[in-house]
């Protein structure tokens, strides 16, 4: 395995313990001098460049004892892997008759620029990272029921896998209820505000 970088060597805490046959249990030092040893290594994660930095990007106690410019020269590591994965999925050269190479440049150069669109910013958390707040989670709530009635969905679409993964890709911090929490507890208090906010209307409208 490649030696870590060493922007990360001052925020992590290397063991000899190992995950498996190649990697080693590593814990967020950040974490560790926030909350204390024995609360702080129940977070870990192998001696993985990309594990570790996507740790850090959903840590707050990492983000409490960095500044901006050194968070994003550790989040551009990602970056480094995105550009590294291009690289690899453009195919080597081939020989061809003219048509063909035309035909296959063509369709290379589309699917290469597709690739860098989709991949060259890395996820949008490298930028975006806030834990939503109880207000902020209940209105997040309030959202997707409407979301779920405004769309004819089944309520079960937010146990769907590739619905999961939108929204970690939008923020980590945003974690879809299951299905039962949804139609329950949620619905449950969705009607309730609603009415008491009809209550309330009703009570300072002067007509009525």
């Amino acid at each position: 395995m490649p030696p870590l970088p060493s922007l990360l060597a001052p925020y992590i805490i290397r063991t000899d313990i190992k995950v498996n046959k190649s990697n080693l249990k590593t814990f967020c030092k950040p974490c560790i001098e926030e909350l204390g040893e024995e609360e702080g290594q129940k977070t870990w994660f192998p001696n993985k460049k990309d594990r570790i930095v996507q740790h850090f990007k959903k840590c707050t106690n990492f983000f409490a004892q960095t500044n901006e410019e050194q968070r994003k020269e550790i989040f551009e590591l990602l970056q480094t892997n995105n550009n590294n994965v291009i690289t690899n999925i453009i195919p080597q050269k081939r020989t061809y008759s003219t048509s063909s190479q035309a035909s296959l440049a063509s369709s290379s150069s589309h699917k290469v620029a597709v690739i860098n669109r989709s991949s060259c910013y890395g996820p949008m958390d490298n930028y975006i990272v806030r834990s939503l707040s109880k207000e902020d989670l209940k209105k997040f709530n309030m959202l997707l029921l409407r979301l779920t009635v405004s769309c004819g969905w089944a309520l079960s679409w937010v146990n769907n896998p590739e619905a999961k993964e939108l929204f970690d890709f939008l923020n980590p911090f945003l974690k879809l209820p299951d299905r039962r929490v949804l139609g329950g507890d949620i619905l449950k208090q969705v009607v309730a505000d609603a009415d008491k906010a009809m209550e309330t209307a009703l009570k300072e409208d002067p007509v009525g």
